[in-house]
């Protein structure tokens, strides 16, 4: 029987493309009922995609790329909510609940090795054992998200902790830990941005370890978008984060916070994010140089509605405003309408919106979604894999102004951000 079970885990494997994601699940209780694959991405749970179970409790995933290095939640309402983390690379999975009640996974070894260490925290083991157990994981598996993961899950301790009760120390226990609080959660890993550990620890951070007054959160948050800054999907979500905080705050003048906040943001967005810190190992998403990127855009033809092949150098327009998309990208499409509504917003400002479609399996009916939309001057289709790889991280869409030569004024994340930019355009 095992013997039967590995040839088929392998005949899986060897079916499925290396940059594919497939995750197989068999479980009689989800027989004939919907299931969701969701993602985390900060404070909030994004649908990938569902399927419904088949009579036997067979439901599986599967699509032509790979998913980002993150946490994924298995959901059936009310039958089933199962966590799985996954890194880059091949991810064909086979989850499968056994009578006893066990969860057993194949195909991919650190998804299985968080799954029983999920079953070993159920067994209710003490402090000093689950910080054990954690730095025996994270060194086996060094370097992946499960390592990162479980060192970023596990509290900084001060090195001359007391026991005593002395108030003194207590005080410097206090200080180094606030003062190291992210030692083991780098705020630029954005593998971490995708689990709900990223949004968690800082909001802790920011509401028990810093005193609620507006001078201490504005220090405080400069040193976390600074430290944020390493990759531009943490420093825009941080930036977020700490914008919303002042937002729904009702401390005494927090609106400076905000107004610090967002004037970090705008001032980095007038270069774009690639002047950010690179970050060259694969475990993280690096943006090419800025004049590489530019050469990339200015020598890039597209194809209008119409079937036109156009240079966009030749468009007569003060800004150019890319708005790169995919099909299979649902916040892309969540997003477009925000960003067709701003460039009527800056039309005066001679904005010209260009949908750039990175071309992919799904059916090319759907590759006009924005086409018919008046606001978006070019709707284009392009078949360059760099720009998935530059400008895309999994649903979540990315938005380039130029200027009229071509260079780069401006590269957000999102709507938001590029709507902050125009604002102080001149």
């Amino acid at each position: 029987m095992k013997t039967k079970n590995l040839l088929s885990l392998l005949l899986l494997i060897l079916a499925v493309p290396a940059n594919a994601y497939r995750i197989e699940i068999y479980n009689r209780e989800i027989a004939g009922v919907p299931v969701f694959l969701a993602g985390y991405y900060g404070d909030r749970v994004s649908v990938i995609d569902s399927v419904t179970a088949d009579v036997a409790g067979k439901a599986v995933f599967e699509r032509r790329y790979d998913l980002c290095a993150g946490m994924y939640t298995l959901v059936a309402p009310a039958k089933l909510h199962y966590d799985l983390l996954l890194d880059v690379g091949r991810q064909q999975i086979r989850v499968e609940w056994l009578a006893s009640g066990d969860v057993r996974i194949e195909g991919n070894e650190q998804a299985a090795a968080y799954a029983a260490y999920q079953t070993w925290m159920d067994t209710k083991p003490d402090k000093e054992q689950i910080a054990e157990r954690r730095i025996q994981i994270a060194g086996q598996y060094s370097g992946t998200i499960l390592a990162a993961y479980l060192t970023a899950s596990q509290p900084v301790e001060s090195p001359d902790t007391d026991t005593t009760g002395d108030m003194n120390q207590m005080m410097r226990e206090y200080r180094y830990r606030r003062n190291n609080f992210f030692a083991n959660m780098p705020l630029s890993d954005v593998r971490m941005l995708h689990t709900p550990l990223y949004h968690e620890t800082v909001y802790y951070y920011i509401t028990k370890f810093v005193t609620q007054h507006a001078d201490s959160l504005i220090h405080i948050s400069y040193r976390m978008l600074e430290q944020a800054s390493g990759n531009y999907e943490t420093f825009y979500y941080m930036s977020d984060f700490l914008m919303d905080f002042s937002l729904r705050s009702k401390i005494q003048n927090i609106n400076r916070l905000y107004n610090f906040v967002q004037r970090n943001r705008d001032m980095l967005g007038t270069k774009g994010v690639a002047m950010l810190p690179q970050r060259s190992n694969n475990n993280y998403f690096a943006l090419p140089d800025e004049k590489s990127l530019q050469n990339r855009l200015q020598n890039m033809s597209l194809t209008d509605i119409e079937g036109k092949v156009f240079n966009p150098l030749t468009i007569n327009s003060r800004y150019c405003v890319y708005y790169f998309w995919k099909n299979d990208c649902s916040r892309c499409i969540a997003d477009a309408s925000r960003w067709q509504t701003l460039l009527d917003k800056y039309r005066q400002r001679s904005c010209t919106g260009i949908a750039v479609n990175i071309k992919n399996d799904v059916q090319q009916s759907q590759n006009r979604i924005l086409a018919y939309d008046p606001l978006c001057v070019n709707a284009s289709t392009v078949n360059m894999p760099w720009c998935s790889t530059v400008f895309f991280v999994t649903d979540y869409s990315k938005i380039v102004v130029t200027d009229m030569d071509g260079n780069i004024v401006g590269l957000f994340g999102s709507a938001a951000a590029f709507d902050n930019f125009m604002r102080i355009a001149r």
